[in-house]
């Protein structure tokens, strides 16, 4: 019996791509810490911004306490933007820089 591969995943040069996953026009976010994205949707929901001690407290989780990693802190914030409301996208800029720069 011949095992061979799956013309979906493989590729000419082996990598195994899958070519049959269409691309998306949603960033593909890597690691959204739940928990952080939950706290945002609810205060959207409540509010219709996001509080500036959930920013705080997502910093300190990367930053301080390294109980996020910063790429999961980023794609968090990232996940989150579409919450934040004009006013405050300059207090969000200046903490997804701070989360980038650990």
């Amino acid at each position: 019996m011949k095992i061979g591969l799956n013309p979906a995943i493989s590729s000419v040069n082996g990598v195994g791509l899958n070519r049959s996953v269409k691309k998306s026009n949603q960033p593909a976010f890597q690691a959204v810490n739940q928990k952080y994205l939950k706290e945002a949707e609810d205060w959207y929901r409540r509010r219709g911004n996001i509080n500036t001690s959930w920013y705080e407290h997502l910093r300190d989780d990367v930053n301080l306490f390294k109980d996020i990693s910063a790429q999961d802190g980023v794609d968090t914030m990232l996940a989150v933007r579409k919450y934040v409301n004009e006013g405050s996208m300059a207090f969000y800029n200046h903490v997804l820089e701070c989360i980038k720069r650990g």
